[in-house]
């Protein structure tokens, strides 16, 4: 057993530069797709402009919810490696096409084919840790800094996108320089996780069918499961509605590339505060299952104010609070599902990444949608607060997992017994 620790070490280091790289590989465009998207779209009417943005957006998270699946169940099949490392090299593939996208349309597909190849890594990557990290403390620890490295992508992502989008590189090609740049970053960093997962992954482990998989039918949702994936779909959908909404109020505000990456940037700090917290030692799993209703209330109040806000400092606040709030979310609902399920890993996560790629596609699009309408530029921050408020209702009670369920039947029956 002491033997299996480094490799297992350096193997959850490369998942987490894979979780990284693909949550950046969204964050690091969204500061050059308005630009982009004028000069594709060759239209400068707000309204055109912010429907294409959020539709992008939308387009890139909605592959995902039929891809997810069929990822995680490829894993099962034949293994966890491989299929890393198919998703990161299509990942980097597709990033370059979108870079040199000559048309609106190729743009579209570009995103499709982006979020597609995407989706091998999350689910993937978290049944690798679910079929290694038995138990409980370890899993959840685990699962916790997986969304610590995806929500560090998403929000590092639009600092190093504006950054990058200050190069001025000859590509030979019909193309804005700048707004091809960090397409390409995102591209050379994939490929570098890659070839880290091919290195760091063990070469010949194939998962095998979990303990309650096997004792029970693994078609069948278990009672409390769908509630799990509804809030998870839910949380993804005041994320996605955030990103956008946020995108679209800095060009509203005139703040600039650099601002809503510096925006985003500082929020990482107080989200790996918070995280780093939740997940530590002194947190138990069961103890930490408390923290979902309290955290999408904050997130409901944080999404509610920002509209009514245009001061910088202002809007940094309210926006750290909306990050920290989904980066606690996020984590805790994968892994509530992890240990209530029935199936194997790579199909419950994948499961379970395809309802979060639901709520993205669903807020980000919504998002674009309301910001075109004059007069109802708020409305999108306002309604998805008003999701978070019955999401909170709906998270009081989570579902206890199998062995916290049994533990208890076990104390239930000593007691009985004196």
């Amino acid at each position: 057993m002491q033997a299996r620790q480094p490799t297992l070490r350096w193997a959850l280091g490369a998942l987490l530069a894979s979780a990284f790289v693909v949550a950046l590989g969204y964050g690091i465009v969204l500061p050059v797709l308005p630009t982009m998207v004028e000069r594709l779209g060759g239209s400068t009417d707000p309204t055109f402009n912010a429907r294409q943005i959020g539709f992008l957006t939308a387009a890139y998270v909605a592959a995902p919810v039929g891809a997810a699946f069929l990822w995680g169940k490829w894993s099962d099949l034949i293994g966890r490696r491989p299929v890393l490392v198919v998703g990161l090299i299509g990942f980097a593939v597709t990033l370059v096409a979108s870079a040199l996208a000559p048309s609106l349309l190729v743009l579209y597909a570009g995103r499709i084919l982006n979020g597609g190849f995407a989706a091998a890594v999350g689910p993937t990557a978290l049944a690798f840790i679910a079929d290694a990290k038995g138990e409980d403390d370890r899993r959840t620890r685990a699962f916790g800094w997986m969304s610590m490295a995806s929500i560090a992508g998403f929000l590092i992502g639009p600092m190093l996108g504006g950054l990058a989008s200050e190069l001025n590189f000859d590509f030979g090609v019909a193309v804005a320089p700048s707004q091809a740049a960090p397409f390409l970053l995102a591209s050379g960093l994939a490929v570098a996780a890659a070839l880290g997962v091919w290195f760091a992954l063990p070469r010949k482990l194939l998962p095998g069918p979990s303990a309650e998989a096997s004792k029970r039918g693994s078609s069948m949702f278990v009672p409390g499961e769908i509630r799990l994936l509804a809030l998870a779909a839910v949380a993804a959908a005041g994320l996605g509605a955030f990103e956008v909404g946020l995108t679209l109020r800095n060009v509203e505000l005139a703040m600039g590339p650099a601002a809503l990456g510096l925006m985003f940037a500082t929020c990482s700090v107080v989200m790996f505060a918070v995280q780093g917290l939740v997940f530590s030692p002194l947190v138990k799993p069961a103890a930490a299952r408390l923290l979902v209703a309290p955290a999408f209330l904050v997130m409901a109040i944080g999404l509610a104010v920002i509209p009514t806000i245009a001061g910088f400092s202002e809007m940094l606040f309210a926006v750290s609070i909306v990050a920290a709030s989904a980066g606690v979310i996020s984590p805790l609902l994968a892994y509530w599902v992890s240990r209530i399920s029935t199936r194997n890993q790579g199909v419950e996560l994948g499961i379970q990444s395809a309802a979060v790629s639901l709520g993205l596609s669903v807020g980000s699009a919504a998002s674009g949608l309301l910001f075109g309408f004059p007069g109802l530029e708020g409305a999108a921050f306002f309604a998805a607060a008003a999701v978070m408020g019955l999401a909170v209702i709906a998270s009081l009670k989570l579902p206890l997992p199998p062995s916290h369920k049994a533990e208890s039947f076990v104390v239930s029956r000593r007691s009985a017994s004196k």
